[in-house]
């Protein structure tokens, strides 16, 4: 199928103008805040008709799905950036199984590309907004249903808007910006919300239950057990991020002379975790619109056939309530040996989409032996004691870049699932995904930095 059909529709999209030149880095660091801020202020508002108090009963099992997505139920980032994620697994499944006839290498193949993925987004956001106005019950009566929808999708697509604002304007990608502001705001609440807590504790951060019971004297260690998982994934995650091999690169055959080409243990980054993650919690979701609950872990009565079979599915690919297990308090449950090998299941399952997601990742974004081996023979460079030639230099990088990419998919998938074992704030996934882009956003802005300096200042830098 090629995409061309698509392209009369491009021209009514409105689009984020790109930069005449470069965007001077203080311009950027304001474009990144901005859109930051409204991304905040967006997910304190809520539709008409809506209430916090209408949702308190409905949005249980939809906390990973505010990690992954970048989303707070029932504000207009209710879907968050679901659409964008799921739009791009789409058409990268259909582009990878060669069902969609695309040239990603030239510059017009790209912007068709860009422009399908903007107009499936805007599909999905109504899509998905249906779907989960319809399982939280937000609103009843068609018409507050209807209106509650196109808020919701709206709010989606002006995501969709500020994440290429980000990406064309500001510092990184509106995406990995959005995810980083949601896990990071939910653990900071977590940790030292001083406001009334429920069932019986007196706040609703677990640092100040945990001073508050070490000044009464009865002090409890589990009360800050998520808060220590936190910080062990935490450690865990930057040091994986630290963790590289390094080639070393010579310019013109010149020893002394050139660079190293690092390759990271996390060199699929967090974008296999994402996909993967967004897969799972489709088929949760999307389930729901059809009138089939898996929330529940029970069987609903007076199914039909075709909701059945829905169900069967969809409980198997997800594992029901699988994140009802995912608790410090719910350890038990693991005695348990059929819920304990259910949870093996998942894991294997997760791991092994972050492992396909990895693979094709690598293989869009140019981070394959081959394109890696062309950008190198581009920059004049070369791997020492060997000639100048592509195919050469392809050989060596195919010892490490297949086997790393599997082992880094195979890390992450892991960590995240481990790490929502242990009950860390903000989830596995979201602490995963946080640590990354924080991470690859320091480095960001230390090249910015870098590049605003003098030539002799920024040579001196290098030095140091």
């Amino acid at each position: 199928m090629n995409l061309e059909f698509v392209r009369p529709f491009l021209r009514f999209l409105p689009e984020i103008k790109i930069p005449a030149g470069k965007v001077p880095f203080k311009e950027k660091l304001i474009w990144t805040s901005v859109v930051l801020i409204l991304f905040y202020i967006m997910g304190n508002i809520y539709p008409y008709g809506v209430t916090r108090e209408s949702l308190s009963e409905h949005i249980s099992g939809f906390e990973q799905m505010t990690m992954i997505f970048a989303s707070s139920i029932g504000s207009l980032t209710s879907v968050g950036i679901g659409p964008i994620v799921t739009a791009s697994i789409i058409l990268q499944l259909l582009t990878g199984a060669e069902m969609i006839d695309v040239d990603l290498k030239t510059k017009e193949g790209k912007a068709l590309f860009q422009g399908a993925q903007k107009i499936l987004t805007i599909l999905i956001a109504f899509f998905e907004a249906g779907a989960l106005v319809v399982a939280t019950n937000m609103v009843e009566g068609t018409g507050l249903i209807a209106f509650t929808v196109f808020q919701i999708a709206l709010g989606s697509i002006l995501l969709m808007y500020m994440d290429e604002i980000v990406s064309k304007w500001g510092i990184g990608s509106g995406i990995s910006l959005f995810i980083a502001g949601g896990v990071s705001q939910t653990i900071i609440t977590g940790s030292f919300n001083p406001l009334k807590g429920v069932g019986g504790l007196r706040f609703a951060g677990y640092l100040p239950n945990f001073v508050d019971q070490m000044i009464s004297g009865s002090m409890n260690i589990a009360l800050i057990a998520p808060l220590i998982a936190t910080v062990i994934v935490f450690i865990i995650v930057v040091y994986g991020e630290s963790m590289r091999l390094e080639i070393p690169l010579a310019h013109g055959g010149v020893r002394g002379v050139g660079g190293r080409f690092p390759l990271k243990f996390f060199y699929v980054s967090n974008i296999p975790v994402i996909l993967a993650a967004a897969l799972l919690m489709n088929v949760r979701m999307w389930t729901s619109f059809v009138g089939v609950d898996i929330q529940s872990g029970m069987v609903p009565e007076n199914m039909t056939v075709f909701q059945n079979i829905i169900y069967t599915i969809a409980n198997y690919i997800t594992m029901g309530n699988l994140y009802g297990i995912l608790q410090p308090g719910n350890w038990h449950m693991l005695s348990d040996i059929s819920i304990f090998i259910h949870l093996l299941i998942y894991i294997v399952v997760f791991c092994a989409l972050c492992v396909l997601f990895g693979q094709f990742w690598v293989q869009t974004t140019g981070l394959d032996s081959e394109s890696v081996a062309k950008q190198i023979q581009e920059y004049g460079m070369q791997i020492p004691g060997y000639r100048r030639d592509k195919r050469i230099v392809k050989n060596v990088l195919d010892r490490y870049i297949p086997q790393i990419t599997i082992i880094s998919s195979v890390a992450v998938g892991l960590v995240a699932a481990v790490a929502d074992l242990m009950g860390a704030l903000g989830s596995g996934t979201g602490i995963l995904l946080t640590v990354g882009i924080i991470y690859r956003l320091y480095e960001e802005i230390r090249r910015e930095q870098m590049a605003d300096m003098s030539p002799m200042f920024r040579r001196f830098m290098g030095k140091a």
